[in-house]
């Protein structure tokens, strides 16, 4: 926890440049750019230090903002986190701990976020704001939300405009079929990719979605529904200057999540050849056995592993050329130095590491739940700073209202992140990460410091990992009574923090655990 001097210095530093920028606001409101993808690893970019990845847009935002090295998500999977971004709380104080369903037993899922929940989008909407959510949103009607006036064309048009569009373009939004390509729905796939689908589709434990389909995409880049949202933002952007109306708009992507379909150019740019071996890989613990995650990997092999990665990275550079469209046009239409411009995503991706694909694995494992975020504000950020505080999900919505000079959420957990972007140090704060039902032998939770990691697990599977000596999280040390002290002081920590919070997991499956 922050000592109070260090609260009062990052009190002050946040209302003096709070100041600052909130004069110039009154000339000139400030705009909110939020790019978001799905299932991002936080080092598949270029700016991370990552020599394949292909991503010249977004690594130009972060030479013009800050890059934050450790950012992390709230939860390993989708909506818990949306929803943490949104609200500034974790998602167990929400009752949101599973992805949401757009129905259950023929009614809304009765977990989806709706109000009286307060999101920033409501305050800013308040402030006289147009608020859009365009693209992958999956926690529950975007319409039940009163700050999004035009929810019903956020959700929809993109998806019909793709639709007519590769109607219309017939032949000319297809990408012809190569040799050995074997065509599976708007896939096409390699020999190994074929046989794996094959063998996958009658697999009685998957999930609906199928993890099998990786390959060529056979519609060109243009006629990529992420294309088309792109568009309908950059159309948004230029209808809210002409306007003179304040803009908050979110431009969400469902890539690099499965499928991992990419179209030409992007598919072509990458060799399977170049993808090496996490080095993590050999560990491929056996308690994971029965996840999607293992047996999917256990069944591609090596090759398929490669042709994964190739797939992963080509949708990855796909949202960054899409990205950047969107950011050139901030350019053209000279609204870039008053528009916050926020990247990142609600959760990672194995990406080979530990021999998994995919996420669907019953831990904390860096590849899952640390994640990119970058963040680019004129007169606020320095120009290609780094930094290495443990940022979450929960931070955003309150950084943003700072940064606008909004008032505050009545209800939050996260911080503003506005003292780190102006150079403030590192003040130490662990990382906290939720995942699944508190009463189940699912639950999770975990706390982070930057050299240790201790996972509390409701089947009792729980580890202990070393990052600063063991950053690949091969050895665990939960049961090694050389280890017993700090084991200890980070479960007192994890204690407090869901004290503090008032996190269900501690009457749960985990309660015999905390001590």
């Amino acid at each position: 926890m922050l000592s109070l001097s260090r609260r009062q210095f990052l009190a002050a530093s946040s209302a003096a440049m709070v100041a600052g920028v909130a004069g110039a606001a009154e000339e000139a409101p400030l705009n909110v750019l939020f790019l978001m993808t799905d299932q991002h690893k936080f080092d598949v970019l270029g700016c991370m230090g990552n020599p394949l990845a292909k991503t010249p847009n977004l690594d130009r935002l972060a030479s013009q903002g800050v890059l934050f090295t450790q950012a992390h998500s709230t939860v390993p999977y989708c909506s818990p986190t949306r929803a943490a971004i949104v609200t500034g709380r974790y998602p167990s104080t929400l009752g949101i701990f599973r992805n949401i369903e757009g129905k259950i037993d023929g009614k809304p899922d009765p977990i989806r976020l709706q109000e009286p929940a307060q999101t920033y989008l409501h305050r800013l909407q308040e402030r006289g704001y147009a608020c859009h959510h365009l693209g992958k949103w999956h926690v529950g009607n975007l319409s039940e939300l009163s700050c999004y006036s035009d929810a019903r064309n956020d959700a929809g048009q993109a998806n019909t405009r793709t639709n007519t569009g590769r109607k219309t373009a017939g032949d000319a939004a297809i990408s012809p079929q190569r040799e050995n390509e074997t065509l599976v729905g708007f896939t096409y796939l390699t020999p190994n990719s074929a046989r794996c689908h094959e063998i996958w589709k009658d697999e009685p434990k998957r999930t609906r979605q199928d993890l099998s389909l990786i390959g060529r995409h056979r519609f060109t880049a243009e006629y990529q529904y992420e294309s088309i949202l792109a568009d309908q933002c950059i159309e948004l952007i230029r209808g809210h200057h002409a306007a003179g109306k304040p803009f908050s708009i979110t431009y969400s992507v469902s890539p690099p999540h499965a499928f991992w379909v990419a179209p030409s150019p992007y598919y072509d740019w990458y060799n399977p050849a170049d993808f090496r071996p996490a080095a993590n890989a050999s560990d491929m613990p056996e308690i994971y056995a029965g996840t999607q995650a293992y047996r999917l990997a256990k069944l591609f092999g090596p090759e398929g592993m490669a042709e994964y990665l190739r797939c992963y990275y080509a949708q990855v550079s796909m949202v960054d050329a899409y990205m950047g469209r969107i950011l050139d046009e901030l350019d053209r239409l000279g609204l870039a130095k008053r528009t916050l411009v926020i990247f990142t995503s609600d959760h990672g991706d194995m990406n080979g590491g530990h021999g998994l694909m995919d996420k669907t694995v019953d831990t904390c494992y860096e590849e899952i739940i640390r994640v990119p975020l970058i963040m680019r504000l004129p007169g606020v950020t320095k120009a290609g700073a780094r930094t290495d505080v443990q940022a979450d999900s929960t931070d955003l919505a309150p950084t943003i209202l700072d940064l606008l000079g909004v008032k505050p959420l009545d209800q939050c957990h996260g911080r503003s992140l506005r003292p780190f972007l102006a150079g403030a140090p590192d003040d130490g704060r662990p990382a906290f990460v939720e995942r699944a039902d508190p009463s189940t032998k699912s639950c999770r939770r975990m706390v982070r410091t930057p050299e240790w990691k201790l996972i509390l697990a409701g089947n009792a599977n729980h580890q202990l990992f070393h990052l600063a000596a063991d950053p690949g999280e091969t050895r665990n040390l939960y049961a090694d009574e050389q280890h017993a002290a700090i084991r200890e002081q980070l479960r007192a920590t994890l204690r407090a923090h869901m004290e503090e919070i008032g996190d269900p997991a501690l009457a749960g499956s985990l309660k015999p655990y905390l001590g």
